[in-house]
């Protein structure tokens, strides 16, 4: 990620935080390790999170008939993704939506976070507000239990 040094570090942790697959579970523990305080990592990872996710809620229906059209490539991948996101969704159809999306972003396993849970609520047609809160509420919360790991053990290796 050699092109995110031209950048602030402040900005290439708010870049990081909005990519697909490193989204702030990868942000957190960069920003500890070029030396951003705590405080100021949590909220650049949260923000860098929420911010691709709230036009992705919003367009994901319209945006995945478009790519279909346009590229089998890219119906493959988000087949994919869609698919992993409905394997992964028995908290949403345990739970209800809400409860079952907060967790699906929450609790820190490989495939879940704010992208997959964005297809997850498209999948099951949850409404965009409760689909955003539950994705923001566990947003904050994976971002305070990566936080809270990543700036102790950064301290042990440092």
């Amino acid at each position: 990620m050699d092109w995110l040094s031209w950048f602030p570090k402040e900005l290439q942790v708010l870049i990081m935080a909005g990519l697909p697959f490193v989204e702030l579970r990868g942000a957190i523990p960069f920003a500890t390790l070029i030396g951003l305080p705590a405080r100021e990592t949590l909220i650049l990872a949260i923000v860098g999170n929420l911010i691709p996710i709230l036009p992705l809620i919003y367009f994901f229906q319209p945006l995945t008939e478009r790519l279909y059209a346009w590229s089998p490539r890219a119906r493959r991948f988000c087949e994919r993704v869609q698919q992993k996101a409905v394997e992964k969704g028995d908290s949403i159809r345990k739970y209800g939506a809400p409860v079952g999306l907060f967790l699906f972003v929450a609790i820190p396993f490989p495939g879940t976070g704010a992208y997959t849970a964005c297809f997850a609520a498209a999948f099951f047609q949850v409404p965009f507000g409760i689909s955003f809160g539950a994705i923001a509420a566990g947003t904050i919360c994976s971002g305070l239990l990566f936080a809270a790991l990543s700036h102790p053990l950064a301290y042990l290796f440092h």
